[in-house]
């Protein structure tokens, strides 16, 4: 993702002494005369103004400012010796940068109140503009009043729910229970039936759907539409260009860059095609009611081939005179079930049979 400059803004920091705002170049305060510590802030002002006037801007690009080692006076990044007391900025520590403050304000806040004369002044003022006086933060929002308890619930209710939970839960026992639980039957091989199958593979025209450029060479297109293929930091032949809310980022002089995050969609031809391809095109089966199964015969025409097989058997048992039916896909066990033989069955709670042995 690729960064955008949208220019710089004058930044804002506090004076902790009197709380007066000063604009982000200020190296004292404009009320009561304190330098700016060395561990001030700077934050967003009211409005993300952008810096026009050549001086703010070669602030704004020089680089973290240098607090002075020996009284802390704050200096131009390309400062060697320390505006105030002369010392040596060769040790000197540059202010912090690159933090994110928020993302730019394009309307102003509200008002601010002047605490000497009462006037409103527009939240970006750091002096009022009635008397000069200089201007404190304005007050945080008073806090939310807190969410109203919720309503205790009916104690009715709550024997109610525990008695359905109860109910529920000795539902879901009794029948894992029940499945468990075996019982041991000797049955009578009834009937017997086998079904046997296999897919016939054939060339036949298919659509499918890809990228103009994956579309294979002796297709047919049918249609191509725009679609989004691809995000990009770098702009193409085919892309438009989306850019996030922008930002602001602490540059360490007192200004912030309005930073915002763009990249590009790619745009590519995305097709709906015909080819031909093999595919399942009918099914051979065979079926019966004996113990000799066999696979359907097969003639196959010109680009044609065979596909899949399968089988399936079926084994009906008498049980206490009702009738129960064991499934299988293996030949070699279904030929064990002659019909008439006796078998002893283990059958589940819920009627499935969970093993086979011949009768004793």
């Amino acid at each position: 993702m690729a960064k955008q400059s949208l220019g710089y803004t004058e930044l804002e920091w506090t004076c902790p002494f009197c709380n007066t705002r000063n604009k982000g170049r200020a190296k004292v305060c404009v009320n009561c005369g304190a330098p700016q510590p060395k561990d001030v802030k700077f934050e967003q002002a009211a409005e993300d103004k952008p810096v026009t006037d050549s001086e703010g801007l070669e602030m704004a690009k020089a680089g973290p400012d240098i607090h002075c080692p020996f009284c802390g006076t704050r200096n131009p990044a390309t400062a060697v010796k320390c505006s105030r007391c002369g010392g040596d900025l060769t040790e000197g520590e540059r202010r912090e940068a690159g933090q994110v403050l928020g993302a730019q304000q394009s309307k102003p806040a509200a008002d601010v109140i002047c605490d000497y004369c009462g006037t409103a002044n527009p939240a970006a003022n750091t002096k009022c503009k009635n008397c000069g006086s200089p201007l404190r933060k304005a007050a945080p929002k008073p806090a939310a009043a807190p969410a109203p308890a919720p309503a205790k619930m009916n104690p009715a209710f709550l024997i109610i729910g525990a008695i359905v939970a109860l109910i529920i839960c000795g539902a879901l026992a009794f029948f894992v229970l029940r499945g468990t639980q075996t019982e041991t039957n000797v049955a009578r091989v009834s009937d017997v039936n086998w079904t046997r199958s296999i897919v016939v593979m054939g060339l036949a025209p298919v659509t499918r759907n890809t990228w103009a450029d994956q579309v294979p060479q002796n297709a047919e297109v049918n249609y191509c539409e725009q679609r989004e293929r691809e995000r990009s930091a770098f702009p193409t032949g085919n892309s438009q260009e989306i850019c996030g809310t922008p930002y602001i980022v602490d540059e360490g002089t007192g200004f912030g860059e309005m930073v915002q995050d763009c990249e590009y969609i790619v745009y590519d031809d995305y097709c709906e095609y015909t080819t031909v391809e093999l595919q399942p095109i009918g099914l051979l089966d065979e079926s019966g009611s004996d113990l000799s199964p066999f696979w359907p015969e097969t003639r196959l025409e010109q680009d044609q081939q065979l596909g899949d097989r399968r089988e399936t058997y079926q084994i009906t048992f008498e049980v206490d005179g009702e009738s129960v039916v064991y499934e299988t896909t293996n030949a070699a066990e279904f030929a064990r079930f002659q019909p008439g033989s006796e078998w002893q069955l283990e059958i589940s709670g819920f009627g499935n049979i969970v093993d086979i042995q011949p009768a004793p």
